[in-house]
C-alpha cells in the first residue's frame, strides 16, 4: 500500500494546480502523445465513455475478463507509459473484483492526467471504493477532467457543488464556471437523459445565482 499511496500523492501534486475561482480554460488532451495503435487490450477493455478509447466499447458484464486481464498485461509490458492501455488494464481488473491489482495502473493512467482516470478515481474517492473517502480529492481530480472536457466530470461536478458536497473544500465554483461547464456538456452529448439533466442543473443554477442586468457568463 505504501507505494500506491505515494503514487498517488504524487499524481495528486503534480496535475494543473487550477484555481476555483479562476475561469475556466477548457485544454484539449494530447491523447495523440501515445499510441493510438488498437490492440487486443483495447478490444477486450474499451470502455465506450472513455474520450481516449480506440476500440469498440466493451461493457463490464460483455467483457471476458480473463482474456483482458491478459491482454492488457501483454500490451503494458509491451508500452508501460500509455495511460489509456493502463487505465484499461486497471478497468479489467476492477471488473473482476481486484481492486487493489487495479489501483497501480489506474495511478499510472492518473500520472499522466489522463481524463477517464480523473474522473474514474475522484469517483472511487466519492464513494470510498479501494482507497480512503475524501471528498475533497474528487473535487480536485473532477475539476481537472473536467478541464479536459470529460463529459461524467462536466455533469457530476456542478451537480454535487450543487448539493454542497463539497464546501469544506475551498473555493465554491462561481456560478459563471458551473454554467461553463454544464454548457459544455450540453455541447458535447446529444443523449437525451444527458441534456435533460444538464437542463435541471443550469436551471438551479440560474435559481440560486440569478444573473445580474448587464452581467454576462462570458
Amino acid at each position: 500500500m505504501s507505494r500506491i499511496t505515494t503514487g498517488l500523492f504524487l499524481a495528486l501534486t503534480c496535475g494543473l494546480g487550477m484555481s476555483a475561482q479562476a475561469g475556466v480554460e477548457f485544454i484539449d488532451y494530447g491523447y495523440a502523445r501515445f499510441s493510438q495503435d488498437v490492440t487486443e487490450c483495447d478490444r477486450l477493455a474499451s470502455h465506450g465513455w472513455d474520450p481516449g478509447h480506440v476500440a469498440a466499447a466493451v461493457s463490464s458484464g460483455g467483457m471476458n475478463k480473463p482474456a483482458a486481464i491478459a491482454a492488457c498485461q501483454r500490451a503494458v509490458a509491451a508500452d508501460p507509459n500509455n495511460p489509456r492501455l493502463n487505465y484499461q488494464l486497471g478497468r479489467a481488473y476492477g471488473y473482476s473484483g481486484r481492486g487493489e491489482e487495479a489501483m497501480p495502473y489506474r495511478l499510472k493512467a492518473l500520472e499522466a492526467d489522463y481524463p477517464q482516470s480523473l474522473f474514474v478515481i475522484g469517483y472511487l474517492y466519492s464513494i470510498g471504493r479501494t482507497i480512503q473517502p475524501d471528498i475533497c480529492k474528487t473535487y480536485e481530480l473532477w475539476q481537472r477532467a473536467a478541464r479536459y472536457r470529460r463529459l461524467a466530470a462536466l455533469v457530476a461536478l456542478p451537480r454535487h457543488s450543487l448539493r454542497g458536497d463539497f464546501e469544506a473544500c475551498g473555493p465554491a465554483i462561481s456560478p459563471e464556471d458551473l454554467r461553463a461547464y454544464l454548457n459544455e456538456a450540453k455541447a458535447q452529448s446529444n443523449d437525451y437523459y444527458v441534456g435533460m439533466l444538464v437542463d435541471d442543473l443550469l436551471a438551479e443554477v440560474d435559481e440560486r445565482y440569478p444573473t445580474q442586468v448587464g452581467e454576462t457568463d462570458g
